[in-house]
């Protein structure tokens, strides 16, 4: 009988084990691909937010001839401070962080934004032309992103995430410098509202 007792309590221990999960926070479903490795929501821990404009270096360049690709290299800086002025603006607006700002030292208890352009992709003008938001995501106009949020004390890795921002499909024919800006501010607004969800 007391055999038979000990194996149920075991059972029930490993299955509410189970349940139980590793005490991780629910992905925020807002971005393309997101880890979470927080247990507890960012304002438990955290009262500065530093976002370091994410680098270009390496970044895939798709469905672009070397004119074009030239043009692109000259607008890098100006889409990378459109993602960057973006963040701050709407963290600022959507959480309670004490401190929100762009490229400084983290002092205080601060979490830091980074990450990189994986890819601009011009798409493919006669497949938006007559396909426009219906077209498959590799012959539309976008940028793809990764990021992760840091400790800026330990380093330790709190977030990660990737994503392709399409949209703002204003230029069919001819270079997309205005269209990759427009996807920047959209892009910056949706990793704002990921840090909201775990603010």
């Amino acid at each position: 009988m007391r055999q038979m007792l000990a194996a149920v309590i075991v059972t029930l221990c490993t299955v509410v084990t189970g349940f139980a999960g590793d005490g991780t926070l629910s992905k925020p479903d807002v971005l393309g691909e997101e880890n979470v490795m927080l247990t507890e929501k960012l304002s438990k821990n955290y009262d500065t937010f530093i976002v370091r404009d994410f680098s270009t270096e390496g970044a895939e360049i798709v469905n672009m001839n070397d004119e074009e690709k030239g043009k692109l290299a000259e607008i890098k800086p100006e889409i990378v401070k459109v993602l960057t002025e973006s963040i701050v603006k709407h963290v600022k607006k959507e959480t309670a962080f004490k401190t929100v700002a762009s490229n400084t030292t983290p002092k205080g208890r601060a979490v830091v934004l980074e990450g990189k352009f994986t890819r601009f992709n011009a798409g493919h003008g006669a497949a938006k032309f007559f396909l426009g938001w219906v077209a498959p995501e590799g012959a539309k106009t976008n940028i793809s992103v990764s990021g992760r949020l840091v400790d800026s004390v330990t380093g330790k890795e709190l977030a990660t995430f990737n994503d392709t921002r399409s949209g703002g499909e204003g230029s069919t024919m001819g270079f997309v410098g205005y269209v990759y800006r427009v996807q920047a501010k959209d892009q910056g607004e949706e990793i704002a509202e990921f840090i909201k969800e775990l603010y």
